[in-house]
């Protein structure tokens, strides 16, 4: 027998055994009522969808600047509220990088790299790309696709073992021929599956907005931008343009759903733009270049966005440690709204910039005042009671933020940090074990919190405390080994 034709047989039996495997794995999965429930459960996606976030967070790097996550976060809630996301447990994730990106997750993972900003021109448009995946979300993609799978598995089977079949008898080519055609067949069967899937995430994707008070319009605008961003990438498109190609019938379908509904006056929250410009600053080469380009942008004349040009500006001078140009941007932006909390937040970083914790503490301590809950005001808060080796007190307000955002790495890092700083050892090694079991790191994870428990052993409250967390740890790793 020629090497061609037992590399087929090799592929046949590992095809038989991959089907024989997995249908005793899906034997095993509960029901909860649908379809796709006996497939993949609501549950399970949802495990699934954190060990799949905490490998990602062990191997890319993510963006911890907590005005952009609580922007984002905000806008992804907004949504949600409107949609048919039946669990609202959801964890969001911006990538850092800036290419032109978004996914959603099983189990309610919802990520974007930062690069979106970049590509979507108007908050409307950069909420179309959420809408598009929360409707992924909702209506179950994944387990629908694995439920799909399942059902051509057996057809597909039985196609692939005849062929063999005559294969063996001496049907050379015809034999070649009909296992080709399978799994040509097969995969054309995926490929219209995605498809329709792509189809109903944009049709609920601009219910969806419409339901939220937004321009079902900006689908169609944002997918045109896509497709001028595809034709300058050159020989590879951004990654969401793989996953999700954007064609000109695919434009026509959006914008014929879009006219459904009447034009309305849709305005954009200020606070995309100004986003907009943090994540320019990110991605420029210096500082000293990107206030150039924003300074051009404001000598430009476009006065509808001076206001994001500008903050840019005070931005990049104060990334560049030059505070006293920094305030002096800032000025006229504090001057129309002085208790705006972007504004605010920025003339404490430059005040931090410029070590002076004191006036950060008060200026935030003010702010937070009016803006009780305001993440992002309370994270440069600790920074600020860091900066002047006030180590409690920024242990305070991290700990308030760690019961508000458990799952929030950045905070159990800084949290870890601060605490080793003030010489609270154990508690150290309670944070950093709690930053690296979302990181991935469970080993690790353990490890630190049996470092707490000796730290801990006059303590029975919090003995019994770190022996429970240890117990879930330990529960978690071995349920993620049987997923």
């Amino acid at each position: 027998m020629s090497i061609r034709r037992l590399l087929i047989f090799a592929c046949c039996f590992t095809l038989l055994f991959s089907h024989i495997s997995t249908s005793y794995a899906d034997n095993g999965l509960p029901s909860l009522g649908d379809s796709t429930s006996s497939v993949v459960s609501p549950e399970k996606e949802h495990l699934l969808g954190r060990a799949w976030l905490q490998n990602l967070r062990s191997q890319v790097k993510t963006i911890s600047d907590p005005e952009l996550k609580a922007y984002v976060e905000g806008l992804i809630y907004r949504l949600v509220e409107t949609s048919q996301v039946q669990d609202s447990r959801l964890e969001v994730v911006i990538v850092d990088s800036p290419e032109l990106n978004a996914f959603a997750v099983p189990g309610g993972i919802i990520g974007i790299n930062a690069g979106l900003f970049l590509y979507a021109e108007t908050e409307q448009q950069f909420a179309s790309v959420l809408a598009h995946e929360l409707a992924h979300l909702s209506q179950r993609h994944f387990a629908r696709s694995i439920e799909a799978a399942k059902r051509q598995r057996a057809p597909m089977l039985a196609a692939t073992l005849a062929s063999v079949v005559l294969l063996a008898a001496g049907g050379g080519d015809a034999g070649l021929a009909a296992i080709a055609s399978t799994h040509a067949a097969a995969l054309q069967n995926r490929l219209n599956y995605s498809r329709q899937h792509e189809q109903e995430a944009d049709r609920i994707g601009i219910q969806n907005l419409v339901k939220a008070g937004m321009d079902p319009r900006s689908m169609a605008a944002m997918f045109e931008q896509m497709n001028r961003a595809q034709r300058f990438a050159g020989r590879k498109p951004p990654e969401f343009l793989l996953t999700h190609p954007v064609t000109e019938s695919r434009i026509a379908d959006t914008k014929s759903r879009a006219e459904q509904y009447p034009k309305r006056s849709v305005k954009d929250n200020p606070s995309y733009y100004l986003m907009r410009a943090k994540v320019e600053l990110h991605y420029a080469q210096t500082p000293h270049l990107a206030a150039k380009r924003f300074n051009a942008k404001i000598k430009s004349g476009n006065s509808h966005l001076s206001f994001a040009y500008q903050y840019g500006l005070a931005l990049a001078y104060n990334k560049a440690g030059d505070t006293q140009k920094a305030s002096a941007a800032l000025a006229p932006l504090l001057k129309q709204q002085s208790d705006n909390p972007h504004y605010v937040l920025l003339k404490s970083n430059i005040a931090i910039t410029d070590q002076q914790y004191k006036q950060a503490q008060q200026q935030l301590a003010s702010a937070l005042r009016y803006h009780i809950n305001d993440f992002a005001l309370g994270y440069t808060q600790a920074e600020a009671f860091m900066g002047e080796k006030q180590y409690q007190s920024a242990e305070k307000v991290l700990r308030k933020l760690a019961k508000q955002r458990p799952t929030d790495p950045d905070i159990w890092y800084l949290l870890a940090e601060t605490q080793g700083l003030a010489k609270n050892i154990a508690g150290l090694h309670q944070s950093r074990a709690e930053y690296f079991f979302l990181n991935g790191a469970i080993d690790k994870a353990i490890e630190h919190l049996e470092y707490a428990l000796k730290l801990s052993q006059k303590s029975f409250a919090t003995t019994a405390k770190l022996k429970q967390r240890i117990k879930d740890m330990q529960d978690y790793k071995n349920l993620n080994f049987k997923l």
